[in-house]
């Protein structure tokens, strides 16, 4: 069999004209002269455009953006998930996964002060002991006071082993103290919850899939199998995926060695790849349940929807996103990268995980997702696969659930949402050192106690409402009184995050949660299909 051509195609921006270079392991075939001779003659017109562009225009025009813009426009017609970053967008979307180096902050600007929302674990301002709600009024000597977002992060962020220094006024302390800190790599957990709903019961969160979300998620397993975990509720609800090689090992501590996780399939032979659990799980084998939504999406999917295909077990919420298609990067030489598409995922059953796409904008493509709530409805439109133990699920559209959970929780009112998120000036935030203030019993408190025995009372909605107004908010007073279940949900989050960051959050969040709740209740079923499982990988 002849051995199949190797091609490798590279772009490169050089003075403002695109150079494309076609490089062959060996002698140009023949039968690609024409097709370079039309790229090279292609190439000159665009080149002749941008010239004339830039001399004749009525206005100056920026090279740089128009060059972006007709490399998107290149991609446009490809796949959704086809894609050109700039150099600038290439680090913007590498710290989503991988984090920064920085003084290890989040932060808002609040009446034209950095306010320090919270502090990173381990990070640098935790070593010295910075606090949410402080506030950082000078950076290097000169006044923060009235700084654009932009420059936060510029001067905050640099190199690691470098050093910035900032005044932090914190209320208590008659003056403003300065420090100097040394930034640090800062790594974005993977797993920021992991704890037990109740005895037995554990509960793991998986945000994202970044290069250490297999520790994180090995140190999770660990901690609640020391402390008698008996079932597990695993949540990748809202985790739109990450490395490849992650989900692997995610769902490789849930499988026996060598079942298969996912393989993928392109047009070329190359493209063709399988993943296979490459140990024995030392994890014990309890009762699964996963969440997965709407915007569960790639890595989440993957993990799914071998967990599903090998009834290992229960997947538990909406549909998820649909995207099962391999991005390869390339990166060129002025730091900019194209994600092309040159593979489909497919889950062990055979099933496309990726959602169709054909004859979509791409607008349409992401907006379906969440406005066709009714995806439940189109199942029968699928094409249907088996799981190893026979059961029926679908492929071609994401990983559609075993069994359909929507949140019940009803939506908040547009005063609310307003007030929630489009507060610059944080009026939650400010106002909850007012609660705390007033109730020092809060700091005495588990945050799942907070939870259950804490509330905020009417009185203190009525005051909130007050304050809000005499910062110059446009509102009818009566509206707070009329919200007010949403606002005392709101404030007590507000707390709960101040004091004990995500674990606060989510026991506040869980008032609300009808899913996890509701999830709690299928464990018989996820013990009846462990069962199953168990046989199905002794055969």
């Amino acid at each position: 069999m002849k051995k199949p051509l190797r091609r490798k195609f590279t772009i490169l921006v050089l003075s403002g004209t695109f150079v494309l270079t076609i490089a062959i392991g060996g002698v140009y075939s023949s039968w690609l002269s024409p097709l370079v001779d039309n790229i090279y003659t292609k190439m000159k017109v665009l080149t002749a455009v941008m010239q004339t562009l830039q001399r004749v225009y009525v206005e100056d025009v920026n090279t740089d953006h128009l060059i972006n813009d007709a490399i998107r426009g290149m991609l446009k017609n490809l796949d959704p998930h086809t894609n050109y970053m700039t150099a600038k967008e290439v680090k913007q979307w590498s710290q989503r996964y991988e984090g920064y180096s920085g003084i290890g902050i989040s932060y808002a600007i609040i009446s034209e002060k950095i306010t320090i929302m919270s502090v990173i674990e381990g990070g640098p301002s935790q070593k010295l002991g910075f606090q949410a709600g402080d506030r950082i009024i000078q950076i290097n000597s000169e006044s923060a006071i009235g700084i654009k977002e932009d420059e936060v992060r510029q001067k905050l962020m640099g190199p690691s082993g470098t050093m910035v220094s900032v005044a932090i006024e914190r209320e208590g302390w008659e003056e403003p103290k300065e420090f100097s800190i040394v930034r640090e790599e800062i790594h974005l957990k993977s797993v920021p919850n992991s704890l037990f709903l109740e005895d037995g019961l554990g509960y793991i969160r998986l945000q994202r899939f970044s290069s250490t979300t297999a520790e994180e998620l090995e140190d999770a397993l660990a901690e609640l199998e020391s402390q008698n975990l008996e079932r597990l509720i695993l949540d990748l609800r809202d985790n739109s995926g990450g490395y490849l090689q992650m989900a692997v090992e995610v769902a490789e501590k849930f499988l026996p060695q060598g079942k298969m996780i996912v393989y993928t399939k392109g047009r070329i032979p190359q493209a063709y790849r399988e993943y296979r659990s490459s140990s024995n799980t030392k994890h014990r084998m309890a009762p699964l349940i996963v969440l997965v939504n709407q915007s569960s999406a790639s890595a989440s999917e993957i993990v799914a929807g071998a967990i599903q295909d090998w009834d290992r077990g229960l997947i538990l919420g909406t549909t998820s996103f649909g995207k099962g298609l391999v991005q390869t990067q390339y990166q060129f030489a002025d730091g900019s990268v194209l994600m092309v598409t040159t593979a489909r995922y497919y889950t062990p059953s055979g099933r496309l995980i990726q959602r169709d796409y054909d004859g979509k904008s791409l607008e349409d493509y992401y907006r379906e997702v969440y406005v066709d709530s009714l995806r439940e409805a189109n199942f029968a439109d699928l094409p249907k696969f088996k799981t190893f133990a026979g059961r029926e699920v679908y492929g071609g559209g994401g990983i559609a659930p075993d069994h359909w959970l929507e949140s019940k929780h009803q939506s908040a009112t547009e005063f609310v949402i307003k007030l929630a998120r489009f507060d610059s000036d944080r009026y939650l935030y400010s106002f909850s050192e007012e609660v705390l203030r007033n109730h020092p019993e809060i700091n005495a408190m588990t945050p799942r106690d907070f939870s259950k025995a804490f509330t905020i009372s009417d009185s203190e909605i009525t005051d909130f409402g007050n304050f809000v107004l005499q910062q110059g908010y446009d509102a009818p007073i009566e509206d707070f009184a009329n919200n007010s279940e949403d606002l005392k949900f709101l404030l007590m989050r507000e707390i709960a995050f101040r004091l004990w960051k995500d674990e606060g959050s989510f026991y506040i969040n869980l008032m609300r949660d009808t899913v996890l709740l509701e999830a709690v209740t299928y464990f018989e079923d996820a013990s009846q299909l462990l069962g199953m499982s168990t046989l199905v990988q002794k055969n």
